[in-house]
């Protein structure tokens, strides 16, 4: 049997507000609909009202502002991945965007949409990690803003009845002479094309440029858990390293270590532990393919 659910479309912010303040009953959000739809019709979600946030223009941009990179909820991953901003300022979210499901997939599903359903493995998630990335969500309530992390971590900061993303933001740092950012994420899955991550990690770097020494760094893992979370420890063991082949067998020793830390006696374990230093070394190659080659040559 279909579901059935009273359904509102609104075309702006506006209507949005005024919808919400006439539902008394349970009411749950669409865009994409990648999630949402499949849980409608198992019957896992049963809905008074749908409200469709497709249409509505003020939630689908990416631009600059402020010396932030703001994107709306309702922005897509096509939409993400092909951005020449996102590339330029934020490349660890579009490739990770870009291995979102299958292109007709990433023409639908949304960057909101994928911090609303809050899977452990969402791609996204760890990218929004290393990013610094917060989180705009309108409610009955009003407008309130929280970090990313805060909101993923199940705590009171998460979304309540009746509440939508509407913009995702982070800091971007200002060019310097003396300062090189790099960013970038890598997946694995069971399969080569459209699958769902078993691991997943994203890396976000600021190396002098002067000694090549890391000056800050964040480095998050997902799918190892029950939501993706910072690896401090690694973190604050690579502050001041420059990056090498040593440093990258450190890192490596460190990725395992972690997922023992994180799954222990979980069936998968085993796997994860290779699997991790497999990913590690591959996002290290990627992002700094000089140093890991001459490194790897010696």
């Amino acid at each position: 049997m279909r579901p059935k659910f009273k359904f509102a479309c609104p075309r702006s912010i506006t209507e949005v507000k005024e919808t919400l303040s006439l539902i008394q009953e349970e009411a749950v959000f669409i865009s994409g609909g990648t999630d949402l739809v499949i849980q409608l019709n198992s019957g896992e979600l049963k809905p008074a009202w749908l409200i469709d946030l497709s249409q509505i223009p003020e939630l689908n941009y990416i631009k600059e502002a402020e010396g932030r990179l703001r994107i709306g909820s309702a922005t897509t991953f096509t939409q993400i991945s092909e951005s020449s901003l996102v590339r330029e300022k934020a490349r660890c979210l579009g490739q990770a965007a870009a291995q979102v499901g299958s292109t007709q997939i990433r023409n639908r599903a949304t960057l909101g949409g994928n911090i609303a359903k809050a899977s452990p493995a969402g791609d996204s998630l760890p990218a929004l990690l290393a990013l610094d990335a917060w989180v705009s969500i309108l409610g009955p309530q009003g407008l309130r803003r929280v970090s990313f992390a805060q909101l993923q971590a199940g705590s009171g900061a998460g979304l309540q009845a009746k509440e939508l993303i509407t913009e995702i933001d982070f800091p971007l740092c200002k060019a310097q002479k003396e300062v090189q950012i790099l960013s970038g994420f890598v997946k694995v899955g069971s399969r080569s094309a459209v699958t769902i991550a078993r691991l997943n990690m994203a890396l976000r770097v600021e190396i002098d440029s002067a000694n090549k020494q890391i000056r800050e760094v964040r480095w998050a893992v997902g799918a190892l858990g029950r939501t993706p979370f910072r690896l401090e420890e690694l973190e604050l063991t690579l502050q001041g390293k420059i990056v090498n082949q040593d440093l990258a067998q450190e890192i490596s020793e460190r990725l395992s270590l972690a997922v023992d830390q994180a799954i222990p006696g979980r069936h998968s374990q085993e796997y994860k532990r290779v699997a991790i230093q497999g990913l590690g070394y591959d996002l290290l190659c990627d992002m700094f393919p000089e140093q890991m080659v001459i490194s790897l040559g010696q």
